[in-house]
């Protein structure tokens, strides 16, 4: 699809219309897709044991999502924004893996649960992370504890932070001093960002970390003052390293396709590949474990070749010892401030040796008060859906000839 074509049938006074927040019909589907993250992450993360399979996990978040967004809406696109991810340690994000690249949780492991969801284009991302613990009547003690304890007060902090005329830059310093605190650094290459129908990152973001080597004329890029109305992915990603990132030796297992790019593709498994993303996953992200056969991942690698899809590659923090933690919600930033869309969820149990000094920024953000739930979930009906259920090969019937 080409920049005129999507001109042409999505027009900015449709755009605006679509995204106004004052719409009920607008703000009943937000509600629709953060009921579901509200209800099933927790589920994801009750599965969270030593020998359990990521894969699993993975497989099983997604499952959920389906099974729940197929019964909604039923005359519009809905289903996965982000497809679940679980990543271990000092993995960061997107670790979503094909069985070949499986890995069993082991005690001790520090474990980031990240999905998303959207009906009718609207979209609800969450994020948890967990230890896996043989006695949870023992507090996680350690690094561990000081990550996980130090990423959910500062997601705490940003999230009381996320209203009109806040400057990008405050909330990055109260991230920044927090993660000191507790021995921690944010994570390269993190943010938190606006959303929009259809848009998982539709305008400036607030990095977690400050830019190195940051020229004047681009401050306004990333030094900004949040403005009301709008919907915000609110991502904290710290680590326990010094918080530059690296990459892995996995190949990517999560893409989105680039609907400003075409190409006319010769491989019979590229073609068939093209056409069951832009059918079954449309502008979002998806896995390739996804994919209905071992064809149409074959077809991954021309797609990327050719720019018709971008790859978000598994990254780490520089050292194996690192442990990295995440928590992530969705956030309405309204002109009386911020309201949840996405509820957090109960803390593992952790028991850090440090906290934040009385009489600090941080402390005195923490201390006002906490930030509203924009009303109860609803709780959501039962589905049948097996946990450990393997989707190796599903046989779907694709038109090709326009490709």
């Amino acid at each position: 699809m080409s920049n005129m074509e999507i001109a042409m049938s999505y027009p900015a006074s449709k755009f605006e219309a679509d995204n106004s927040l004052t719409n009920p019909s607008v703000l009943e589907k937000y509600y629709a897709s953060a009921d579901i993250i509200n209800g099933i992450l927790s589920m994801v993360v009750s599965k969270v044991a030593a020998g359990i399979s990521v894969c699993d996990l993975c497989q099983y978040g997604d499952d959920l999502i389906n099974a729940h967004t197929k019964s909604k809406y039923k005359s519009a696109e809905r289903g996965i924004a982000i497809p679940t991810c679980v990543s271990v340690n000092n993995l960061i994000q997107y670790f979503s893996p094909l069985a070949e690249n499986d890995y069993s949780l082991k005690p001790g492991d520090v474990v980031k649960i990240e999905m998303g969801v959207h009906i009718d284009g609207y979209i609800a991302t969450a994020a948890h992370t967990t230890v896996v613990s043989l006695n949870k009547q023992q507090p996680v003690t350690g690094k561990a504890a000081d990550v996980i304890a130090a990423t959910h007060f500062a997601y705490e902090a940003a999230a009381r932070m996320l209203r009109p005329g806040v400057r990008a830059s405050e909330i990055t310093r109260v991230i920044t001093e927090i993660a000191a605190y507790f021995r921690c650094q944010p994570v390269e290459g993190t943010f938190s960002s606006p959303m929009k129908r259809f848009v998982l990152r539709a305008g400036k973001d607030i990095e977690n970390r400050f830019i190195e080597d940051l020229l004047v004329q681009d401050l306004d890029k990333y030094d900004f003052e949040v403005e009301a109305n709008q919907v915000y992915q609110l991502n904290i990603a710290l680590t326990t390293g010094d918080g530059t990132i690296k990459n892995t030796e996995y190949k990517p297992f999560v893409y989105q396709r680039d609907v400003n790019k075409s190409y006319q593709l010769k491989m019979k498994s590229a073609r068939q590949a093209y056409t069951e993303i832009n059918q079954e996953h449309t502008v979002f992200p998806f896995a390739t474990r996804s994919l209905s056969s071992n064809t149409t991942r074959l077809g991954v690698a021309s797609l990327l070749q050719h720019e018709l899809i971008t790859a978000y590659p598994v990254m780490r923090s520089k050292l194996p010892s690192d442990l990295v933690a995440q928590f992530k919600g969705t956030v309405h930033v309204t002109a009386e401030g911020p309201v949840r869309f996405t509820n957090p969820l109960q803390l593992p149990y952790v028991h850090s040796q440090y906290c934040i000094p009385e009489g600090t920024t941080a402390f005195a953000v923490l201390s006002t008060p906490a930030i509203k739930d924009i009303r109860q979930s609803k709780p959501l009906p039962a589905v049948e859906v097996t946990f450990g259920e393997r989707h190796i090969e599903v046989r779907i019937t694709i038109k090709t000839s326009n490709i």
